[in-house]
């Protein structure tokens, strides 16, 4: 069920007052996108700033040979911030991984929000060193990992502990191969082959819905002894 159309629902304004919350909400346009729906593209000119109210959102970077993906983002998170502050083109594009509820706002009015709302203007800057430190972890990767490291890498950091059993962690709704393989900058193919290894070797079980990590201790300590050799 979709999220009502104010801005009091998102997490950078619920300590805003009421009336300029509905101040800010008369500012934005609402859009319902429907999944697979792009919502804006890294060569559009605007400067407006994106909040995610629900669903689940993805940014992607297109490439001559495959688009990467960056990052996915659900309620509660924002997008755009970068054009509006600086100045700059868009960077990436971003599409509706699922049907989802978007509040998108004018950048003079965000840039003033954020130096008249102080959890707005943390939010932003905890955002931006987020990403400042996705980008560093992403960029040494790949530098330093090949595939197969890579691909680990990637299963650990989506998967959550099992409750059930402390060793194991899990990855509900795996992305497929292709958007794994984007995700690393490589080939499908080539994430098949690491991940029917994985298969053999008893590190991973593929179930319905779901990808188990049998002991993520393990793979965490051989990606380690790879990072540190």
């Amino acid at each position: 069920m979709m999220s009502p159309n104010t801005l009091a629902a998102h997490p950078c304004f619920k300590t805003l007052d009421p009336e300029s919350c509905r101040i800010l909400d008369r500012h934005c346009i609402w859009l319902r996108t429907s999944a697979g729906a792009w919502v804006v593209g890294q060569t559009a000119d605007d400067r407006d700033v994106y909040f995610v109210m629900a669903g689940r959102l993805r940014a992607v970077l297109h490439g001559v040979r495959q688009d990467l993906i960056f990052n996915d983002m659900e309620a509660g998170s924002f997008f755009g911030d970068l054009a509006a502050l600086d100045g700059g083109p868009r960077s990436l594009s971003v599409f509706a991984v699922n049907d989802s509820l978007v509040a998108k706002m004018p950048c003079a009015v965000f840039v003033e929000t954020v130096f008249t709302h102080r959890p707005l203007g943390e939010a932003v800057v905890a955002a931006l060193v987020a990403r400042n430190r996705a980008m560093t972890r992403r960029v040494g990767e790949l530098g330093a990992l090949d595939v197969r490291s890579r691909v680990h890498a990637e299963l650990l950091r989506l998967a959550r502990p099992d409750r059930e059993d402390p060793r194991r962690a899990i990855i509900h709704s795996p992305p497929n191969q292709s958007e794994l393989a984007s995700r690393i900058n490589t080939r499908r193919e080539t994430v098949s082959r690491e991940i029917n290894a994985m298969e053999r070797e008893g590190l991973i079980e593929r179930r319905r819905g779901a990808i188990v990590i049998t002991d993520a201790l393990r793979l965490s300590a051989r990606l380690e002894a790879v990072v540190t050799a």
